[in-house]
């Protein structure tokens, strides 16, 4: 046995005899943005944001469109699949699941923060059931050495709606039993003919049938989610409604966030490539470089490639007091896109903390300190965890 399989069939072992621990609230323990956007003074020499506004929510909607038009046809895969489970059908359904859940990276910016307190109580409830990371794969269904761990052999347990949600982080913040965690952990299990064909013995083919229940209702209620979440973006809706201070800090906070947190802190520590098996945003279904790729890629979307010119980049560079020019902002972004790229492809697996990682690590810190500037000097929340 590998040492990912055992450390996730130990850890998922531990968990499942452990007491409850709470939740974690990854927004509600950083500063509140939106407190700050009403009582903060208008900072020095800003200039008119509604524009750069409008464009980050016209970006939000076109991403979380093309999302959800990408797990709707992960939906449709992973029907074909449940009804006539076949090799080349999971490979679709597989496909298509990569697919999806890089568009559901790609949202990530729009999702960093609540635009109001109502939205943050929606927010963080919508974001801790897609995609709760790391997760324990023993939570959901069986793994090496515990051929009868998860929800899948807790018969007692119905495969219901209310039933999933309350076990969904019941041990802990590990134990998803809901979200992208529990699709890809089912699209990848194999043998087909011992997972998910039926066959004559009844005592098997009340656990296939959980399984297809399982992931059938599991994949309903993500697209649900998604929904949900995209629906914050819709026009006249609470982003389009406030005062375009508060827009400013939505959008700064969101970036320096998304840089220093999700990219520096979450995905580019020594500990990351120390333990990928732990850490790693695609455990099962693998082209891992592709998650920090769409994180960047939506960046690059507000400021632009070099030599263009974006609502934000008139903005930036109307700004007296500004960290860097907007050539070299733009040259940032895509200096730390080219530098990600040229990590392995599944990675932080097969990485190691040598010269192409060093060289993204820093380019990717350097962005992160340009946003994190920039928010200091429009007097807007800085992020660190």
């Amino acid at each position: 046995m590998n040492k990912a399989a055992l450390v996730l069939a130990l850890t998922s072992f531990c968990a499942l005899l452990s007491s409850c621990s709470p939740k974690a609230d990854p927004i509600s323990d950083s500063p509140a943005p939106i407190a700050s956007a009403e009582s903060a003074p208008t900072a020095p020499a800003e200039a008119d944001f509604a524009a750069v506004g409008q464009t980050f929510q016209r970006n939000a909607q076109t991403n979380a469109t093309q999302m959800l038009v990408l797990c709707q046809a992960l939906q449709e895969d992973i029907e074909r699949f449940l009804d006539a489970p076949q090799p080349d059908l999971q490979l679709a359904a597989q496909t298509s699941y990569r697919l999806c859940y890089q568009s559901w990276a790609l949202n990530q910016l729009y999702v960093q923060l609540p635009f109001t307190a109502e939205d943050k109580k929606t927010l963080v409830s919508l974001l801790d059931l897609i995609n709760t990371r790391p997760f324990l794969p023993g939570y959901i269904d069986s793994i090496p050495l515990y051929p009868y761990s998860g929800l899948i052999h807790e018969k007692d347990i119905p495969i219901g709606a209310r039933a999933l949600l309350g076990q969904h982080r019941l041990m802990d913040e590990d134990s998803a039993a809901l979200g992208f965690p529990v699709l890809e952990f089912f699209l990848w299990r194999l043998p087909i003919d011992g997972v998910w064909q039926l066959n004559g013995n009844a005592d098997a083919n009340k656990l296939i049938e959980r399984r297809h229940q399982y992931l059938r209702l599991a994949t309903r209620m993500l697209m649900a989610d998604l929904s949900a979440v995209s629906a914050r973006w819709e026009t006249g809706g609470s982003f389009g409604s406030l005062p375009v201070r508060a827009q400013l800090v939505v959008v700064l906070a969101s970036l320096q966030r998304l840089t220093t947190v999700a990219l520096v802190a979450e995905l580019f520590d020594e500990q990351v490539i120390g333990e990928p098996e732990w850490h790693h945003p695609a455990m099962f279904s693998g082209a891992g470089r592709d998650y920090p790729v769409a994180l960047l890629s939506a960046i690059e979307q507000l400021v632009g490639e070099p030599g263009s010119l974006t609502p934000f980049d008139q903005w930036f560079d109307s700004l007296v007091d500004r960290p860097v020019m907007v050539s070299e902002l733009q040259a940032a972004v895509a200096a730390s896109l080219t530098a990600v790229q040229q990590l392995p492809e599944n990675y932080p697996d097969d990485s190691s903390v040598d010269a192409p990682w060093l060289a993204a690590r820093q380019q990717l810190v350097a962005l992160a300190q340009i946003f994190s500037q920039l928010s200091d000097q429009q007097q807007v929340p800085i992020f660190r965890q």
